[in-house]
């Protein structure tokens, strides 16, 4: 019994051992004659494919009349793919170095099976995709370039949208590009719009004061929207250049959201095509998400989203790909829900 359990014990030894790849060759030097010296093999310390773990060391293997043979551990299917470095040393010096990633294999490789051009990169060959943590620095890289945003479009002037991706700029071939984004015809002077603005100050439950970034011309262009809600001049508010006065009554608390939509002063007035309450194109059933405006916004931050009378705001409740609104789950239009929309062509 006792010489029993010996024996599984060592069996139970032998078969947690991990799996190796046998290497043999023939090794010549340039003038024909077989190689004699010593092959050198060492590793960092790596995880093997089946978990075991392997400590840094180094293996002297003997290289005589050219015959090199070794059985090593896998190192391309690695946790982390490595690679060994071999020193080939002869007559009380290294020959050469050379590095091996070696894969699994039940039948003998060849050095040309193994060898890769350095140990840092054979870490990162596999067979595999290659993960963006797995380059380093790419990650890095990749977040201070810009991204391609959803109305992008090739052959157009390239905007920065909300949420700093790039669009491509809407409008006729002819137009000009503000800084803003937005376009129009070319000229001294030209309507300019102010879209979707959010009013600086301090949104607290106590503070009143807001400020535009421009002047409202004339005043009563400014449509102020609070939680969607239009607001009424005069009543909920009163207006002074930029700067605007909220009544008692109407001071946002936080989590409110204030927009502002307003015109700026102009030296002429080209020809603007205005859609306004237009009505969506889309089954509302309470499922579907997708509806088709009749042109596109010019530009896109011109839209205005209205379901039953409400403004919705873009990236919270919709998002604008050209023509195409696509509402977001949290709010999908039901069964008798009303959608408008008012945008500049």
């Amino acid at each position: 019994m006792r010489f029993a359990l010996i024996a599984a014990f060592l069996v139970g030894r032998c078969a947690a051992a991990p799996a190796l790849t046998t290497i043999q060759d023939t090794l010549y030097k340039a003038d024909g004659t077989r190689f004699e010296g010593v092959a050198q093999i060492e590793w960092k310390s790596f995880q093997a494919a089946d978990g075991s773990e392997i400590p840094q060391q180094t293996l002297n293997v003997k290289v005589t009349a050219g015959n090199l043979r070794v059985a090593l551990v896998p190192t391309k299917d690695a946790a982390k793919p490595t690679a060994y470095t071999v020193k080939f040393n002869s007559n009380g010096k290294t020959q050469f170095v050379e590095f091996w990633s070696i894969p699994p294999s039940t039948v003998k490789l060849r050095l040309k099976d193994v060898r890769v051009q350095s140990g840092d990169d054979a870490g990162a060959i596999t067979d595999g995709p290659v993960s963006i943590t797995d380059v380093s620095g790419l990650r890095a890289e990749l977040d201070v370039r810009p991204l391609k945003g959803s109305g992008f479009t090739t052959f157009r002037t390239a905007v920065i949208n909300q949420s700093g991706a790039l669009d491509g700029a809407l409008g006729n071939a002819g137009d000009c590009v503000h800084v803003d984004g937005t376009s129009g015809p070319c000229g001294s002077g030209g309507l300019a719009f102010v879209d979707g603005e959010t009013p600086s100050g301090t949104i607290n439950g106590v503070n009143g004061n807001f400020t535009l970034s421009g002047i409202p011309s004339p005043p009563a262009s400014l449509k102020l929207f609070r939680n969607g809600l239009l607001l009424r001049e005069g009543t909920a508010y009163t207006i002074s250049g930029p700067s605007i006065q909220l009544t008692a009554n109407s001071i946002p608390t936080p989590g409110d959201i204030l927009q502002a939509w307003y015109r700026l002063a102009s030296n002429d007035t080209p020809t603007i095509v205005f859609s306004e309450d237009e009505p969506l194109t889309g089954l509302i059933d309470g499922f579907n998400r997708i509806f088709t405006l009749q042109n596109a916004p010019v530009p896109a931050t011109s839209l205005q989203v209205f379901r039953n009378g409400v403004l919705q705001k873009s990236g919270v409740d919709y998002t604008l790909s050209v023509d195409v609104i696509t509402f977001l789950p949290v709010s999908v239009p039901q069964l008798g829900d009303i959608l408008q929309v008012s945008y500049r062509q």
